[in-house]
C-alpha cells in the first residue's frame, strides 16, 4: 500500500525496508532478544540533520514526550510517550567516537 519493498544486498538488511522510489525515510526493524521490562510496543530511531536534532527532542517534550537519557548526546536521545513507546532521535555527526 505504501510502495515499500525489502532492501536486498545489503549486508544486515533482513529486517530493512524502503520507499520504492526514494521518497520516504527507510524503515528497520529488529527482533529485541528477551523481555522488555517497560513493555513498550514500539522503539523507533529518527535520523535528522544535526542542525535540526535539539529542536526535534524540544518539541517532542513540549508535546508531552519525557526524556529517558541523554547519556548518548549528542549523537542521540531517548525519549518515551506516556505509554512508555520510546524513539531515539539521532544524526550522524557525533556518532564518530
Amino acid at each position: 500500500m505504501l510502495g515499500y519493498v525489502a532492501e536486498a544486498g545489503a549486508e544486515g538488511s533482513e529486517g530493512l525496508l524502503v520507499d520504492s522510489v526514494r521518497r520516504g525515510p527507510a524503515m528497520w526493524f529488529e527482533r529485541v532478544g528477551g523481555a522488555c521490562p517497560q513493555r513498550n510496543r514500539l522503539h523507533i530511531d529518527v535520523c535528522v540533520p544535526h542542525d535540526e536534532a535539539l529542536g526535534r527532542v524540544e518539541d517532542a517534550l513540549a508535546a508531552g514526550g519525557r526524556l529517558v537519557s541523554a547519556s548518548g548526546a549528542p549523537a542521540f536521545w531517548l525519549l518515551a510517550d506516556m505509554e512508555a513507546n520510546e524513539v531515539c532521535v539521532t544524526m550522524w555527526r557525533g556518532r564518530e567516537g
